[in-house]
């Protein structure tokens, strides 16, 4: 008996959750405690753990796109309504003695007509962005269109339409990052407290659902009359023209000197009518009686736009989905030229040149690649008013040797990283080749490399030629923003073998991007180290940065051979790239946590000590759980080992007498320690004897020596860690240090146990605090 075909209602749910599961597969699997009886007994199976690593990512997103609401809301508020006391420089420059007084009063009455226009204009710009960027991802340009398949369903064409609207509704991460962060910050500075993150995805979803009714009627026009290698022109141009509205409606919270503020107080009344106005008004009801208004208004807008989407929809499909010779069509064969006159690249290997070969066929790959940063770069100038200070790049080094960097690490993030997954179903033919996939990879990194540093190369020449003098701090921060651009090109290299997904079906799972985001989170990184101000800091992040990019490639070769295996992944164990992972990590948590505790009545070092100790729980607990899942072997024990009291004692004893015999050689402080110290050298004690110990020797002994260890002999991998270890701390202190991370690195070699270099680390600490104390 043939079973009955869902309801309507219902075929819209299965069919929205469909999606719903396809995004949760392309961004990481969910938390399940299920094992993966499909493996093959001999490998461990595909592992799932990416949810962990995408949701530690998206909370430093939502901080930043939630900073931006704030300040831009706080911008507008500012300039449009006159505030004196941040009207001339801005919310991010303003003093908090100044703001916060602005701040409580702007709560505390509704908004004004000139403020509510500017806010329309930014929900305008940004729910554009949430069609334009969908569009522009991929799926436009995809030959096989899902609901060419979804109408052979046991369901009418008006039920998956709705199905199709709602679940793009739903499934919309770049719309639902543009909008939720600014109605959140709107409803708060409304009044409506902690149920503004309700209201404002509610706001958000109304917009999205508007969003997506126009997305579907878009892509769907233009499938019916465009044949696949138009769409793949057509989506080049779409996703350039995505970052226009996004670029200005991010503007008012970067700045106060961009020319959108003069479109945002020229906005007509009737503006404050539309959707976006509308939801504002709701946002900003003081009673029952002026929410009923905007909230039928809003209603009726809705279900009419909706209602003559549909209407238009129904029209565009009456022949059928597919349109006519869109199979057939293809791209017009060019005109052969003879040998002779037919240009081909002739730099570098065969595999490089084949590259160049592709990016220049590829036209959607060339502008993403070569055209999107210039774009981007240029649309942050001028949309923040920036433009206008093009001579602050050659006043300020930091600035002008961070913008070089980006330059080449967008380049890289489009084009080194997606390496693999622009092979597409040809990846298999890397592994006929007469080089291994590893070299091949290489080859390509080198390449991508070389073409990252054009743009830097370009920009610092040009500022060499107007600089009216040689600057040796200009020329030194170049040279480090250039030196980053290789490593890098490794490190995309890297992260792309784990991001790719050369199995999948649809071109927007073929990169998972979790990955992306740690892309982005690492070079972000190297910014901040280009603005550290110390070069001795800045030399150790290089050093650390060349570590990290040979742990990755480590942990990627190891990961090749399994690529095209549907079933098995490598077994997971402990490699030196968790190590330097997590102690990047932990120093991330620590000075994020100085940061929260920097306005509390906490002594400084007690601020020290916290941010310390939790940075490290967090950071141990967050590997543990990550090892956990993951069922790693070789994770690093505290437990039992051969005499680990007395190795570490021995080494201790080695460590404290060069510590000494090194710290005479010093001046003595020009303030006795113990004065300084007074009551607060508990928290001082706490952080040396147990703090310190526990976090650092479980990342450079555990995690870093152990995943050296794998590779390497047990005095190069000692070595190496205990150089890691010296370069962290500060100048005067490597050398001693080091000798430390010697002494300890011997001690859990031979004891097997982080006991004996914990128990090193503390009496060294204790040794050399007493001693200071005394002398």
């Amino acid at each position: 008996m043939t079973p009955a075909p869902p309801t309507a209602w219902r075929a819209v749910w299965l069919l929205t959750r469909l999606r719903l599961q396809r995004l949760l597969n392309v961004s990481g699997r969910g938390f399940s405690f299920k094992k993966n009886n499909k493996s093959r007994p001999a490998t461990s199976g595909k592992r799932s753990g990416r949810w962990l690593l995408g949701a530690l990512l998206l909370l430093p997103m939502l901080f930043s796109f939630g900073s931006i609401a704030r300040h831009s809301v706080l911008n507008m508020h500012c300039l449009l309504d006159q505030v004196a006391a941040c009207q001339a420089r801005g919310s991010l420059y303003t003093g908090s003695h100044l703001l916060d007084p602005v701040i409580a009063q702007f709560m505390a009455t509704p908004f004004s007509a000139a403020l509510v226009g500017g806010l329309t204009l930014q929900l305008a710009l940004l729910w554009l962005v949430s069609v334009l960027l969908p569009l522009g991802m991929g799926e436009l340009a995809k030959p096989d269109w899902d609901l060419e398949w979804l109408v052979t369903l046991p369901a009418e064409k008006s039920t998956l339409l709705w199905a199709r609207v709602l679940e793009r509704t739903l499934v919309n991460p770049a719309g639902l990052l543009a909008l939720w962060p600014s109605m959140t910050v709107i409803a708060w500075y409304a009044g409506q407290g902690w149920m503004s993150p309700l209201s404002g995805l509610l706001a958000s979803l109304v917009l999205l659902a508007l969003a997506a009714m126009l997305r579907t009627l878009v892509d769907t026009g233009l499938r019916l009359s465009l044949n696949p290698s138009q769409l793949g022109n057509l989506q080049a141009v779409i996703s350039l023209a995505g970052l226009l509205p996004m670029y200005m409606g991010m503007s008012f919270g970067m700045g106060t000197g961009g020319f959108a503020y003069a479109w945002a107080a020229a906005m007509p009344a009737w503006t404050g009518w539309t959707p976006p106005g509308l939801l504002l008004r709701l946002l900003n009801a003081s009673d029952v009686a002026a929410l009923l208004l905007p909230a039928v208004l809003l209603l009726a807008q809705v279900l009419l736009l909706m209602w003559l989407g549909m209407a238009i929809l129904r029209r565009q499909l009456r022949h059928g989905v597919v349109g006519a010779g869109q199979r057939e069509g293809v791209r017009k064969p060019a005109p052969t030229l003879p040998p002779s006159r037919r240009w081909r690249p002739r730099i570098g290997t065969v595999i490089q040149r084949r590259e160049l070969t592709l990016l220049l066929r590829d036209r959607n790959f060339l502008v993403q690649t070569l055209l999107m940063p210039l774009l981007i770069l240029g649309g942050q100038a001028l949309f923040t008013g920036q433009a206008r200070d093009v001579h602050a790049l050659l006043e300020h080094p930091v600035l002008l040797a961070s913008t070089g960097f980006f330059l080449g690490t967008y380049v890289l993030m489009m084009s080194a990283f997606q390496t693999l997954n622009k092979e597409g179903g040809a990846l298999w033919l890397l592994y006929t080749f007469p080089v291994s996939v590893e070299q091949a990879l290489r080859q390509k990194a080198q390449l991508w490399a070389v073409l990252a540093l054009l743009y830097p190369c370009i920009l610092f020449g040009v500022a060499l030629a107007w600089l009216p003098a040689w600057s040796w701090q200009t020329a030194g921060l170049m040279l480090l923003a250039l030196a980053g651009i290789p490593l890098y090109a490794a490190i995309a290299v890297a992260l792309g073998v784990f991001a790719s997904d050369p199995l999948a079906t649809e071109a927007t799972a073929k990169v998972r991007p979790t990955y992306m985001y740690l892309y982005l989170l690492l070079s972000g990184l190297y910014l901040v180290a280009l603005a550290a101000g110390s070069l001795v800091q800045q030399l150790v992040f290089v050093v650390l940065t060349g570590a990290l990019a040979v742990a990755l490639w480590q942990k990627a070769r190891e990961a090749l051979p399994y690529l095209l295996d549907p079933a098995a992944s490598p077994p997971a164990t402990v490699a030196a790239a968790d190590g330097l992972i997590a102690a990047m990590l932990f120093f991330t948590l620590q000075t994020l946590a100085l940061i929260l505790l920097k306005g509390t009545s906490a002594t400084p070092l007690a601020q020290v000590a916290i941010a310390f100790g939790a940075a490290g729980a967090l950071t141990y607990a967050l590997l543990l759980l990550v090892y956990w899942r993951a069922r790693t072997a070789g994770v690093p024990r505290i437990g039992q080992g051969r005499q680990p009291w007395r190795r570490g004692s021995a080494g201790a004893c080695v460590a404290v007498l060069f510590g000494i015999g090194y710290a005479t050689l010093l001046p003595p402080p020009a303030e006795p320690l113990q004065d300084v110290l007074s009551w607060n050298g508990l928290w001082l004690l706490a952080v040396g004897m147990l703090a310190a110990p526990l976090c650092e020797e479980f990342l450079f002994r555990g995690l870093l020596q152990g995943g050296l260890r794998r590779s390497l002999p047990a005095w190069q991998a000692i070595g190496i860690a205990a150089a890691l270890f010296a370069i962290v701390q500060p100048p005067a202190a490597m050398l001693p240090v080091f000798v430390l991370g010697l002494c300890t690195g011997i001690a859990y070699e031979r004891s097997g146990s982080l006991l004996a270099p914990m128990l090193t680390h503390a009496l060294y600490n204790a040794a050399m605090l007493g001693y200071q104390m005394n002398r």
